[in-house]
């Protein structure tokens, strides 16, 4: 419709008013539909999220936090990673145990503050082989003491170990940086977010079997996990060696492949002509041209080999002089 150009002409204008004028204009449709209200936004209507990428990440960060441990502390102890869990903030502040080191943490490019959560008991079994003695879960600590000031020193190396693994677990799928913002040690004083956010927790075990030593936590808001997912990247899996079924089907194709057979073409030269030669063309002239030298060999349209034209043992034949398929499937 051009520019100026009225929707409806005066006629139909006019009609519409008389109708209205008379009263019979009847009723209109999709009146008096029911409609139910949806929020996009409510929690219940978006979609789980995918830990496919977290699990991921937490493998890596599982062997990367056992060499950083190694590294900071002399501390060989074995780390498991469990399933990645998402709870409500207020659930999972009421479970952790006083006193504990909890870190509050940028993680970069994550909009909000994340949380790494040290148990007291990965601290002591830390302080214990630092000085030489053997890692072991201790009983009857004083509930919500202060940690002394050397527990302090092992936890921040822990926490630098924590920092150090989770930049090399996350690289492979998203470049991230750790910024430390303040510690507490009482669960209650963090503040972090509304008790009815959401958080993703990834929790990994220190020590195995009956020796359990505790548990080093990463807790990230589910609201800035979601944001990153069109930047999470998938690791690719090296695939697995082929089996002996699988090696006897490829050999079977590849004979299969090479019983198919397929028409060469030699483009034996181009002779210019007029239209008015050709039109006087008639049974037994001869049409001379020069020898064009080497050509190419062209299979499907796609030239494999440059040849020379020739003869052998008085038939024409070709004579491969080069290959060039290589550059023709780059």
């Amino acid at each position: 419709m051009s520019e100026g150009e009225k929707l409806l002409t005066d006629e139909e204008l006019k009609a519409i008013e008389e109708v209205v004028a008379s009263g019979n204009l009847g009723e209109g449709y999709n009146i008096g539909i029911e409609a139910d209200s949806y929020d996009l936004t409510a929690r219940e209507n978006q979609p789980a999220l995918d830990t496919e990428v977290l699990e991921q990440v937490n493998s890596r960060l599982q062997r990367h936090l056992r060499l950083s441990l190694l590294k900071e502390l002399k501390y060989d102890a074995p780390v498991s990673a469990e399933a990645v869990e998402v709870t409500e903030y207020a659930e999972y502040i009421q479970k952790i145990s006083n006193p504990s080191s909890l870190s509050i943490t940028k993680i970069s490019p994550l909009k909000d503050e994340c949380l790494c959560v040290l148990d007291a008991q990965v601290i002591y079994s830390c302080v214990d082989n630092w000085f030489g003695g053997s890692p072991r879960p201790l009983s009857g600590e004083a509930a919500s003491r202060e940690f002394s000031r050397t527990e302090e020193v092992v936890a921040k190396k822990v926490r630098l170990s924590v920092y150090s693994a989770l930049i090399e677990a996350w690289a492979p799928s998203l470049e991230v940086q750790c910024e430390f913002l303040r510690s507490e040690v009482n669960p209650l004083l963090v503040n972090l977010l509304a008790d009815n956010e959401q958080v993703v927790v990834t929790r990994f075990k220190m020590g195995g079997g009956d020796e359990a030593l505790g548990a080093v936590d990463i807790v990230y808001p589910l609201d800035s996990v979601k944001l990153l997912r069109g930047s999470l990247v998938k690791a690719v899996e090296a695939k697995a060696p082929k089996s002996r079924l699988e090696q006897q089907w490829a050999s079977r194709l590849r004979g299969a492949l090479d019983e198919i057979p397929f028409e060469a073409v030699v483009n034996a030269g181009e002779i210019p002509i007029s239209f008015a030669d050709l039109a006087n063309l008639k049974v037994g002239d001869t049409i001379p041209f020069k020898n064009i030298g080497r050509s190419e060999l062209s299979v499907n349209g796609l030239s494999i080999f440059e040849v020379e034209i020739g003869s052998a043992g008085g038939n024409a034949a070709v004579k491969l002089m080069s290959s060039i398929a290589s550059e023709n499937t780059v």
